[in-house]
């Protein structure tokens, strides 16, 4: 199901960019006019900005907005739910883990496409995972690669990675910071 703020999800692993209306038709498989009216809403609630060039119409996010962050956070939440629905193992894995880490991301593969060989895991808490890691590689004969680390230690280059495919499980507002910073 898409929602007004799902459409922000284009915008997630570049945040400067400006999109068509044709490109959101096509990304987000939905009729033109649809799109349309949603993207108007946003538009409205100053929380895209349209640029029409002769006859066409381009659509970047609002940097400007106060409330971005919070705009962003509720996006990637939407994306978690769908993502967690279509596939039950990041949910399992996300279900053993969310009592234990305070914040936590799937990155590569595992957060982009349902084909994947091994999790990729950003998590940063003090507490040790690795048995409970240890326990889900075996029962689902899948390999966890887990970076567990704090905020201090993550390099730019690094976060500049993360933010081109990424789901964050938890502590979206923790890493919405920590991915889009003051934009």
């Amino acid at each position: 199901m898409v929602r007004n703020y799902t459409y922000l999800e284009i915008y997630l692993d570049d945040l400067n960019k400006k999109v068509s209306l044709s490109e959101l038709e096509k990304h987000f498989k939905r009729p033109h006019q649809t799109v349309k009216n949603q993207l108007k809403i946003l538009v409205k609630e100053k929380i895209l900005l349209e640029d029409k060039r002769t006859r066409f119409l381009f659509y970047e996010i609002n940097r400007d907005n106060p409330a971005l962050k919070e705009y962003l956070s509720i996006c990637e939440k939407e994306k978690m739910f769908r993502i967690m629905n279509q596939r039950p193992l990041i949910k399992r894995l996300y279900t053993l883990l969310a009592h234990e880490v305070e914040n936590m991301l799937v990155f590569g593969s595992a957060a982009t496409s349902e084909k994947f060989n091994d999790i990729d895991l950003l998590v940063i808490s003090k507490n040790n995972i690795k048995k409970i890691i240890e326990d889900f590689e075996i029962t689902y004969s899948v390999k966890v690669h887990i970076i567990q680390a704090e905020k201090k230690d993550l390099t730019k280059t690094f976060i500049t990675e993360i933010r081109k495919k990424h789901m964050i499980l938890k502590g979206h507002d923790f890493f919405v910071e920590m991915l889009y910073g003051r934009y």
